[in-house]
């Protein structure tokens, strides 16, 4: 039964909830409920839908009604919803009818129903879109987009990538440039390197678009603990670090790149 209850785990779980704790939704049947690091239902099956706990609270579903959930797993509030996306800075995504806003833990709305799509807050921003048009939020206000502009979740130092012509750069929260569009492709900024795509190849820039390592890879995850998970252009997977040191396994230590490639 453990064995089946993680790998239904794995299976509903999202890689955009952001950071959760070791108890995760489970579906049983028709139901979902949660278990502990161990497999062990803690929770039983009562919910149509739900989703890991992310800052403390868990959307889910009954019916068609969509309510928060604290760590013990209580309801919060008498607010209900049409869709309850992951919480990230305090707030979450929401939709009420057709419209999205923002809610805080507490389940209140702090930025009310008004866009046709809103994103995952980051670093203090949220993509959005209103009639099509892209733009920027905050949790008071909302920034106007630039018209032909196709914005992702923003990511570290309020920066959010974004397109024009099939080309990706970065803008800060009202929509200005700070990195021209250049890039086929930019990823999630992490400990200071962006993870960027060049033609067919990878490899990171820093927050002012100037490559820290040279694209040569042909797929490259952002960093974590001073090292990055990476495919060379061989095929061959490995890790590698600020300095682009390729390393076949993760050195225990930032440093130990010697013990890791075998020397």
């Amino acid at each position: 039964m453990r064995f089946f209850l993680f790998f239904v785990v794995g299976f509903v779980t999202v890689s955009w909830a952001g950071e959760m704790g070791q108890v995760q939704p489970v579906r049983l049947g028709k139901k979902f409920g949660y278990v502990d690091g161990s497999g062990e239902l803690v929770v039983r099956a009562r919910w149509d839908w739900a989703w890991p706990l992310t800052e403390g609270r868990a959307g889910v579903r009954e019916g068609r009604n969509w309510y928060l959930l604290n760590e013990d797993f209580q309801r919060v509030g008498r607010e209900r919803y049409d869709w309850v996306g992951p919480f990230s800075g305090g707030l979450a995504p929401a939709r009420e009818g057709k419209l999205w806003g923002l809610i805080d833990r507490n389940g209140g709305w702090v930025v009310k129903p008004y866009f046709s799509d809103v994103r995952p807050l980051r670093e203090g921003v949220a993509a959005v879109q209103l009639g099509g048009q892209p733009g920027l939020v905050d949790k008071t206000d909302y920034f106007e987009g630039i018209v032909g502009m196709e914005l992702a979740s923003p990511v570290g130092d309020r920066m959010a990538p974004a397109a024009v012509g099939g080309k990706w750069g970065l803008v800060d929260p009202r929509g200005n440039f700070l990195v021209e569009p250049r890039f086929e492709e930019l990823g999630d900024s992490s400990e200071g390197l962006i993870p960027a795509r060049s033609g067919s190849m990878w490899g990171y820039v820093d927050a002012k678009g100037k490559w820290k390592i040279e694209p040569q890879f042909l797929r490259a995850k952002k960093f974590k603990e001073g090292w990055a998970e990476v495919s060379a252009a061989n095929g061959k997977d490995g890790w590698v670090n600020p300095e682009g040191k390729f390393a076949a396994r993760k050195p225990a230590r930032v440093g130990d790149l010697a013990s890791a490639a075998g020397h």
